[in-house]
């Protein structure tokens, strides 16, 4: 209820402001509503034409992965067509958001509008103070670092949603306490059902879990693991490295090009422990970036944060996929995007 009650206040304040500043009348069709099996927190009609716009609503836009936001409009709508309604978009969001055509509003008074013969765009207005203070409420303890871990084990497997916390704790690497405040704090988020039938919880929405999980990920659990960032001059170097010998996976687009045979890996991302971080590099022949250096191959190495396990990975030296979907998506590069979304198709359902 405070989700949506918070998301409807953004949405009113949004849509006011542009009325009252540039007098773009904006009329709410439907609110919260299921359409196509997908999820949908507005529709949005601009009378003057009669075009509709799918509004995705986020509170504390500047601090969420804008890759994701712009991959879930870009499932909830049709091209030219989604809307971000946020609490305040910054300038370099804003341009980046223009560029992809997904246009937004904010209650500060920024907008992209490009329905023609309306277009809108204004950016540089600054948030309330009351708006800037949001941002620092955090989310539910479920998606803090450690809660994160709990989530991913239970997006690997839905059956241990009902398994013991001795088996989920071990599972996804926490503490034995942590088990049972993360459950709480998805229940009390709409994530999980209890009491559906006796002593059973149920999973309300995977695709919601899985959306907020990637939303959340780069700056919540990813940056808490990272190693290092490096490079090479030789963009062939991943071909001749076994990653087996280092006990390692990788992430990223290099997984992504195993999985689905449709992307020309540039970038990596290698997830490895840190004791076999030294002998890695050696063999790999990498050096860390320097902090101005302007480098065309990046790559990020992450330490394991999951329990490695038999599932559904087509080779021992690919990360689960949803690890990999969730590093395409932090680029927000289109091609990455494309890619996610054929990978999310074949295992993430």
């Amino acid at each position: 209820m405070n989700r949506l009650a918070t998301e409807c206040d953004i949405l009113d304040a949004a849509i006011g402001i542009v009325r009252r500043e540039i007098g773009l009348r904006l009329d709410i069709v439907e609110r919260d509503v299921w359409k196509g099996g997908k999820h949908i927190d507005a529709i949005i009609e601009m009378p003057e034409t009669g075009a509709q716009l799918v509004a995705e609503i986020k509170k504390w836009a500047t601090h969420v992965n804008l890759g994701a936001v712009i991959d879930q409009i870009k499932n909830i709508a049709k091209p030219g067509h989604g809307l971000l309604v946020a609490d305040y978009i910054n300038p370099n969001m804003g341009e980046r958001l223009k560029e992809v055509n997904i246009q937004f509003l904010d209650t500060a008074g920024n907008a992209y509008i490009n329905q023609l013969p309306v277009y809108i765009y204004i950016k540089g207005n600054k948030p309330k103070p009351d708006v800037a203070a949001m941002g620092k409420i955090k989310t539910g303890k479920a998606f803090q670092p450690t809660g994160m871990k709990v989530i991913f084990a239970f997006l690997k497997d839905r059956s241990l949603i009902n398994a013991p916390y001795r088996e989920i704790a071990e599972r996804a690497q926490v503490a034995l306490g942590t088990v049972g405040w993360v459950i709480s704090d998805l229940v009390a988020q709409g994530f999980f059902f209890e009491g559906v039938k006796k002593n059973q919880r149920e999973l309300a929405d995977f695709d919601r879990l899985l959306n907020k999980w990637v939303e959340v990920y780069p700056y919540r659990l990813k940056e808490k693991h990272k190693i290092g960032i490096f490079t090479t001059d030789n963009p062939d170097w991943w071909k001749t490295v076994n990653l087996e010998e280092f006990d390692a996976l990788w992430g990223g687009e290099i997984a992504a090009a195993k999985y689905t045979n449709y992307l020309n890996p540039k970038h990596a991302v290698v997830y490895i422990k840190k004791a076999n971080m030294a002998k890695f590099l050696k063999a790999a022949r990498l050096r860390k970036i320097i902090q101005t250096e302007q480098s065309d191959i990046r790559i990020d190495l992450i330490e394991l944060f999951w329990k490695q396990e038999k599932s559904i990975e087509k080779e021992k030296d690919l990360a689960h996929p949803i690890v990999v979907y969730a590093d395409l998506i932090e680029t927000a590069d289109p091609r990455n995007l494309e890619t996610a979304n054929r990978l999310r198709a074949k295992y993430l359902h």
